[in-house]
């Protein structure tokens, strides 16, 4: 029974399942349609920008043209203007906008539409150079050994500002630039110059490099025999011609103007004009002012003239027939002075003219040359003019021993001798360049120290005297007391023979004579203070005043006082 059992266990084990029934095979899903993308929407291109080339018209000039190029218009172009300072043309086939500049000066927009709507706004700007540059070259010729590093700036800076016409009102042109090194005699160099002049709305800017180019020339040292001195009128109240004088070829001269003007403003001019050829002249300027002080523009000239014509420093120019050279022209206020001593020698050549005018002060220089030949004024009644001999005129020898007397000149009282006919004097000698030599003997066996002073004796005065030929000279402030006041350092004297050369000329608006000598004795070592009660304007003192009255207590006094 067991035996049953266990075979059918296994017979049960051994039998193969029948197959499943297979399922049945799902109905295949429909593919799903296609997603169909919508048509993307196509944007409309959008028109090109409207737009100008140039977009600004910011450099016409009145009269100037300009084409304006117009990209992607659409239909007929039209332009307007907020300002009127620009006419224009269109053509419509060249899509250009053609601009002519008007002669009024400003600022403007201008618009340019066109068919569809669009528009460009154009910067329109009519205007005119700040400055016009006269010439992009110049050549400086000048003399001198050695030359003042100073006074050869300030002659560049002037030639190259006179090359700059400045139109606009109320600027001026700035210069800089960098001077080469020092010029021997002979010699020559070059450097370049800026010139910037600001602008405005109606000014252009100006930015502009002038080549300068140096030559120091070589110039022999001269003496001129002849003073042509200028000081009548001296207070100008009118334009016109002050004084004129003819330069032989041969023969230097030198100029000394003196004048000042009245309430209305005015310009000095000193001009050198040739009445036939060509001419080639050396100046050596030392004008100073304008200024209210008039002793101090006399005392700048004698410093300047005294550090100068030692060294043979001065500027050479060409004078052509027709164009006259303008070496100064000073602007002058109310009470202002002015003065200046030109020496003038013609290197090559033919003769010149100069003058001296009192002009309006907005003539231009274009306009002198046309002054040139009207009527001299009338002078003052002093006859302080004319044309004077100073050859070997004012120099002079004093013998000095030491132990002895002092030594002394004075000066500034005479008139150098006129040139005939006479027609004119120079009481105070002005003009004219004074050597003194002290010739002292020492019999001490050992140096002993001399001093040189100086002694007003008419009036306040101011003082240059150049000692032994040394440069700068010393400077004497205003003095007006009739004292003895020192005279640069004390003067070394060594045993036996020598000589101490003091070398001057009078200041322009100073009061003369002056005595200047030679002692042992030490003098004042310097003027006193100009408002010193000794001084050149002494300050008036107050008078004492009496003691205030003792303020009243603010308690009732004591009755029965």
């Amino acid at each position: 029974m067991v035996q049953t059992l266990v075979a059918s266990l296994l017979a049960a084990l051994l039998q193969v399942p029948p197959s499943p029934a297979p399922l049945p095979s799902p109905t295949p899903a429909a593919s799903p349609s296609p997603i169909i993308s919508p048509s993307p929407v196509v944007s409309p291109t959008p028109a090109a920008q409207l737009s100008a080339q140039p977009f600004v018209a910011d450099h016409l000039y009145p009269g100037g043209v300009l084409p304006i190029a117009i990209a992607n218009s659409t239909g007929p172009i039209t332009a307007s203007i907020d300002n009127p300072i620009v006419t224009w043309n269109i053509d419509q086939n060249a899509h250009t906008v053609t601009l002519t500049a008007g002669q009024t000066l400003g600022r403007a927009v201008l618009t340019i539409s066109d068919g569809s709507g669009q528009r460009v706004l154009i910067p329109v700007r009519v205007a005119v150079d700040a400055a016009k540059i006269l010439s992009q070259t110049l050549t400086l010729q000048y003399t001198g050994n050695p030359v003042d590093p100073a006074w050869l700036q300030g002659i560049v800076q002037r030639a190259v500002s006179r090359n700059v016409q400045v139109q606009q009102p109320g600027v001026q042109a700035q210069t800089t630039f960098n001077l080469p090194a020092a010029l021997a005699p002979g010699s020559i160099g070059a450097f370049d110059a800026q010139v910037q002049v600001p602008g405005s709305d109606n000014y252009y800017p100006v930015n502009a490099l002038v080549n300068v180019n140096l030559q120091n020339v070589v110039a022999q040292p001269f003496a001129p025999p002849l003073l042509f001195y200028d000081d009548d009128p001296e207070h100008i109240t009118t334009e016109g011609v002050l004084y004129r004088g003819h330069i032989d070829p041969a023969t230097p001269v030198r100029l000394y103007y003196y004048h000042d003007d009245n309430a209305q403003p005015r310009d000095l001019a000193v001009v050198f004009s040739a009445p036939s050829g060509s001419s080639s002249v050396q100046l050596i300027d030392a004008s100073a002012g304008p200024n209210i002080d008039v002793m101090q523009v006399g005392h700048a000239v004698t410093r300047d003239f005294l550090s100068r014509k030692p060294i043979n420093e001065g500027l050479v120019v060409t004078v052509a027939p027709g164009s006259p050279f303008i070496a100064e022209r000073l602007k002058m206020q109310s009470l202002n002075g002015v003065a200046g001593s030109i020496d003038v020698h013609i290197l090559s050549g033919g003769a010149l003219d100069v003058t001296v005018l009192a002009v309006d002060q907005k003539t231009p220089d274009s306009a002198i040359p046309g002054l040139l030949t009207q009527p001299q004024l009338p002078g003052d009644g002093h006859h302080r003019t004319g044309v004077f001999n100073i050859n070997g005129y004012a120099q002079d020898t004093l013998a000095y021993r030491v132990g002895g007397d002092d030594v002394s000149l004075d000066y500034g009282l005479h008139s150098p001798p006129t040139v005939e006919p006479a027609d004119g004097r120079d009481f105070g000698e002005y003009g004219v360049w004074r050597t003194l030599n002290f010739a002292v003997t020492n019999p001490t066996g050992q140096a002993v120290t001399l001093y040189l002073y100086e002694q007003p004796m008419g009036g306040p005065v101011r003082s240059n005297f150049s000692i032994n030929g040394a440069l700068p000279p010393v400077q004497i402030s205003c003095a007006r007391a009739s004292e003895r006041y020192q005279i640069g350092a004390p003067v070394p004297a060594p045993p036996g023979a020598s000589t101490i050369q003091l070398q001057t000329m009078t200041d322009g608006g100073s009061f003369y004579p002056l005595e200047v000598g030679l002692t042992a004795t030490p003098p004042s070592p310097a003027p006193p203070p100009i408002t010193a009660p000794n001084g050149c304007f002494p300050k008036p003192q107050s008078s004492p005043q009496a003691s205030p009255l003792p303020t009243a207590s603010p308690f009732p006094e004591p009755s029965g006082r």
